[in-house]
């Protein structure tokens, strides 16, 4: 029999699919026009074609034009509409004390999140402005060679420029950057001492650093041409066009004059290499001498590469061994001496590759702020929300007169949600207004230098986390207020009582948050107070540090340091004579400047020992009042003791392995003559975050240099003149120095530095956070007490009559306050438990970045629970006070 050809019936997913999404209107005649087509197919074609075809065209039915609309009384649940907005801005007006709390705890919680979130960004977004970001890495290298014997460096040898472009072809272009003090003069003006970029002429093909003004295509063509940035170009030449003109720079022996080719635009603040002046490393031979060229152990520019966009940097690392052993394959073993890659963008937060030229932050830190501000935001959306909880009490009845007249769930949400979104908008303008505002006050707070340049699309940011903060802290409100049966309203004002326990968990969490915030600014405190009070072991209060210069014939760095000597005995003639300066010094290093003279070397047992080493003279312990706990000092104008003798500290006497160590040498073969003369206490020359290493004291580097295999620093062993001034005013310090300095040095520009910051300055990052976390706390306070405030109004407008009756039959104010204090006593007291131990958790995390640490005490916390109990009970007391002064006749009148 044959098989009638219209038989069978289309995809029935596709016809769920086109009754789902269709408007009813033209479901009927568009259905029947493709179930025509689909039969007239299955004649003509195949079944298989016809049901292709089917679901081809449901498909491509579904325009907006075809999709269902809803009932023009039944407002879609996504959309809101201005009407929703209209009814919403009249509820908020007519409750202006509740609009208001919330719209000021919503605004500061947003200034908090905004401020917190611009800075979190720079920080993560550091170096991210080069358009080629995505393919420029810093080399870095690591020479293990066992027994101890590890050297990591993010600064790499001079030769590795060339190395990489002749080895590594999936590379475009390799550039080196390296940063020297050079003095810097214009005709008849001052000798600076600036710090000045040496960078390979193609560096501007790598980095999107702006040229301005100038030859901005090759800005470093000639040997002797100099970029200035803007700032330095009006420091310089004023209104000037400094194209053409010429600074003075003294490179080693020679004062060289520079020609500026072209303006460099002010480089961003979230950018990892800054200079303001910049000339090329075709000089390198001049300046570094040919042994620094061919080194592979000596360290000094950073390395950049920009990988070509069709290779991969994991190519580079699998034959970078290979190529390293072609050239040191008889000197050494195999993985003895590695070459990686870091991403440019994993620079700046990445402390697990060694600091090189610029500083790195503290990720962790960085990740706690964003906690934080997230959870001040948090802490704010909670507030409303809870504050909305407790309004829905007033307002059941508005609710059960809404349903009875026939309004849906859906349409009452959309009410209530406009509501949170309106004042969440309101909120995000005020807020984000106020943060942008706040920025230079907020900077001088923390210490902080946060930079914000507005771009239209931020307003579209803004309006999309007002949205989204607005639906957050609404959606709960309007579910409560909402789906509370119709008879339970009526019958009762308070038809989701039943549903307060999320307010009070609410209220409990935002204790917690803030309790956890006030314990943990008051611990951090409590432990920069301590570093800052710690004996370190000398005396450096009023301390003041002038850096010296070499004479321009010396070259070599003992012939340096024996030119700045001189220099510095010159100023010290001068000043010393000075009523208010005492203590008068020398020393090639000063507290609070990180990098010292590091040295190594194999003693006499094969055993690889590392020390730090300090140059100075012979009145440097008792200037800074340090303690001789064995031996004795060195002897003012002993020519023996300048030649030979030298310090040790105790960390020293014990790493080294000595007993009875006066008049013994260290344990090398290598060293220089020289004699141990005594044994210092130990001090803390290092930040506080280090234990005390080894150190060598001497007025004589030679003996040392001479001993050892490896050289490390990157404080210059320049010698510093030190002095403490004993006036009140500390102002007179620049006035007694300028005198000195234009009086011996005419042609010098003077610098200096009190020790005090320096060594504060070792704590900046740590005291930074604590500023941060203290602003954020006293916010979090505000909010929780905003909170509580409105929360405490409710309680007593919905006890009202209560209190009356309370009055009536003898209730003291106490009484009434008790009453109150009753209600949110709990959720304290459960805050606080729940905040100890998660603070204590996060405290340790922190502390453990410190050798030297104060112990969590339970004083904290009794100290945070106190502050959080005054604040609550103030807010408390104050309507309580309010409460008790209204009539009783009144509140019982009251319907």
């Amino acid at each position: 029999m044959e098989q009638n050809p219209t038989s069978g019936h289309p995809p029935r997913w596709a016809t769920r699919l086109l009754e789902w999404y269709c408007d009813p209107y033209l479901l009927e005649d568009l259905q029947g026009d493709l179930y025509e087509l689909y039969y007239r197919t299955i004649t003509k074609k195949s079944k298989a074609r016809a049901n292709w075809q089917y679901a081809w065209l449901v498909l491509r039915s579904f325009r907006w034009s075809a999709i269902k609309k809803n009932n023009p009384l039944k407002n879609n649940f996504i959309m809101f509409s201005g009407q929703h907005f209209k009814v919403a801005a009249r509820v908020l007006w007519r409750d202006k004390f509740n609009t208001i709390l919330n719209t000021v705890g919503l605004s500061i919680g947003i200034v908090c999140f905004v401020l917190l979130g611009l800075y979190v960004t720079q920080e993560v977004t550091f170096d991210h402005f080069h358009s080629k970001k995505d393919r420029i890495y810093r080399a870095w290298l690591l020479e293990d060679y066992g027994e101890g014997k590890v050297f990591f460096n993010s600064n790499t040898p001079v030769r590795f420029e060339d190395l990489f472009e002749e080895n590594f072809p999936e590379f475009e272009e390799v550039v080196q950057y390296h940063v020297r003090n050079f003095p810097v003069s214009r005709h008849e003006q001052g000798v600076i001492s600036e710090p000045v970029a040496i960078i390979s002429p193609e560096f501007f093909k790598v980095f999107d650093f702006d040229l301005i003004h100038g030859n901005v295509t090759k800005p470093l063509a000639g040997r002797y041409d100099l970029i200035i940035s803007r700032a330095y170009a009006e420091k310089y030449f004023g209104d000037e066009d400094p194209i053409g003109k010429t600074l003075q720079l003294q490179l080693n022996e020679n004062t060289t004059p520079f020609t500026i080719t072209a303006v460099l635009d002010n480089i961003p603040q979230s950018s990892s290499i800054k200079f303001d002046l910049a000339i090329s490393n075709v000089l390198n031979r001049e300046l570094l001498g040919e042994r620094r060229l061919t080194a592979w152990m000596m360290v000094g520019p950073e390395t950049y590469a920009l990988v070509k966009e069709e290779a991969s940097i994991e190519s580079v690392n699998a034959k970078s061994q290979d190529v390293v052993m072609s050239y040191l394959g008889e000197e050494m073993n195999r993985d003895e001496y590695n070459i990686g890659f870091q991403p440019l963008t994993d620079i700046h937060l990445n402390p697990d590759i060694p600091v090189g030229i610029a500083p790195v932050s503290n990720p962790v830190y960085v990740y706690v702020l964003a906690v934080i501000g997230f959870l001040v935001l948090l802490i704010a959306c909670i507030n409303y929300t809870t504050l909305s909880i407790g309004q829905s009490i007033k307002r059941a009845h508005e609710v059960g007169m809404r349903k009875v007249l026939g309004a849906a769930k859906r349409s009452l949400m959309m009410q209530y949600l406009s509501e949170s979104v309106l004042v969440a908008i309101v909120s995000m303008g005020i807020g984000g207004v106020l943060a942008v505002f706040l920025i230079p006050t907020f900077n001088r707070l923390t210490g902080v230098d946060l930079v914000y340049l507005f771009e239209w699309w931020h307003l579209g940011v803004f309006l999309a986390l007002g949205l989204a903060i607005g639906l957050l802290a609404g959606i709960y409100p309007a579910v409560i207020l909402t789906s509370t049966k119709v008879m339970t309203i009526m019958r009762s004002a308070s038809g989701s009582r039943g549903k307060h326990w999320v307010r009070k968990v609410m209220v409990t969490f935002q204790f917690v948050i803030t309790v956890l915030l006030i314990s943990s600014a008051l611990i951090m405190q409590k432990q920069i107070r301590f570093l800052q009070d710690k004996d370190l072991g000398y005396q450096y209060e009023a301390f003041v540090s002038v850096p010296m210069f070499s004479s321009a014939e010396s070259g070599r760095m003992a012939e340096r340091i024996a030119s700045a000597r001189a220099n510095a005995e010159l100023l010290k003639t001068s000043i010393e004579a000075h009523p208010q300066v005492s203590n008068v010094t020398m020393a090639s290093h000063t507290f609070g400047t990180p990098g010292w003279a590091e040295l190594s070397f194999t003693d006499d047992k094969g055993i690889f020992r590392t020390f730090s080493m300090l140059a100075v003279d012979a009145a440097y312990l008792s200037a800074f009042d340090m303690k001789i706990v064995e031996g004795r000092d060195f002897e003012k104008g002993s020519g023996l003791d300048e030649r030979q003798s030298i310090l040790l500290n105790e960390t020293a006497v014990d790493y080294f392995g000595l007993e009875n160590p006066i008049g013994k040498t260290l344990p090398g073969n290598d060293f220089g003559e020289h004699r141990i003369i005594g044994v210092v206490k130990d001090f803390h020359f290092s930040s506080l975050h280090q234990e005390i290493e080894p150190l060598v004291i001497t007025q004589n580097v030679q003996p040392m240099f001479r001993g050892v295999s490896d050289v490390g620093m990157k404080d210059s062993m320049i010698p510093k003149l030190l002095f403490k001034f004993t006036g009140s005013q500390l102002s007179e310090v620049q006035e007694i120095l300028t005198e000195a300095w234009e009086s011996t040095f005419p042609n010098r520009n003077l610098e200096y530095a009190f020790i005090d910051d320096n060594v504060a300055r070792q704590y900046e990052n740590e005291a930074r956070l604590n500023k941060l976390i203290a602003v954020a706390t006293v916010i979090s306070i505000l909010i929780a007490a905003i909170g509580l405030l409105g929360l405490t109004v409710l309680v007593v407008n919905s006890r009202e009559k209560e209190i009356g009756i309370r009055k009536v039959i003898g209730a003291s104010p106490f009484q009434i306050f008790h009453l109150l204090a009753r209600t949110f006593s709990w959720q304290l007291g459960l805050g606080v438990a729940l905040s100890i131990p998660l603070t204590v958790w996060l405290m340790r995390q922190w502390l453990q970045d410190f050798a030297y640490r104060i112990s969590i005490g339970a004083d904290m916390f009794l100290l945070s629970s106190l502050i959080a109990l005054v604040v609550a009970l103030m807010v408390i007391g104050y309507q309580a006070w309010k409460a008790a002064l209204v009539n009783p006749v009144k509140s019982l009148r009251t319907e």
